[in-house]
């Protein structure tokens, strides 16, 4: 499976649950990861999402991310909170997605993580290093809190911090 297709998947996973987004079977989306570590953690996201019914899926997810200040999904937030440098880092995102083509059609702030993800699947590869690189910080920040939470959504977290280091920055996981 292609990094970039990896990263539109998780940005689907990391979206409020649909129906249409539960009634694929994801652990069947996973077997071409010939990654270990990456499959493993993918895999059991998958298996989580796959025996859960909907409606609970949709409270633990609004549990998880809407009310939650240390583990929401937009990522200058946890940094920068409600402070003016985090208008200026929106206003920024906004210039890099509109540069690229790139059409926000959604009702989401910029750094959204679901929203990000989509837009670097498909953004050339230094825009798609940089972001990362430069969002690499909140993604584990949220990953540890959703660990410590034991949330399942920290393997989606895991699997995507996994794709960051080994393919996308070429670092090994410390």
């Amino acid at each position: 499976m292609e990094i970039q297709t990896l990263l539109k998947v998780i940005s689907l996973l990391l979206q409020y649950p649909e129906a249409e987004i539960k009634s694929v079977d994801w652990q069947m989306e996973f077997v071409p990861i010939d990654e270990p570590e990456l499959f493993e953690n993918m895999n059991a996201f998958g298996e989580y999402f796959q025996r859960t019914p909907l409606v609970q899926l949709q409270e633990n997810y609004v549990h998880t991310f809407d009310f939650n200040d240390k583990t929401n999904l937009y990522l200058t937030y946890s940094k920068l909170g409600d402070e003016k440098e985090r208008g200026q880092a929106l206003a920024e995102l906004k210039e890099i997605y509109a540069f690229a083509g790139f059409e926000l059609d959604s009702t989401e702030l910029p750094d959204y993580l679901p929203l990000l993800l989509e837009f670097v699947s498909h953004a050339d590869r230094k825009i798609r290093e940089d972001l990362l690189r430069r969002f690499r910080e909140a993604i584990v920040n949220t990953q540890q809190m959703l660990e410590e939470k034991e949330s399942p959504y920290s393997n989606l977290f895991k699997g995507l911090l996994i794709i960051i280091d080994h393919f996308i920055l070429k670092e090994v996981l410390l």
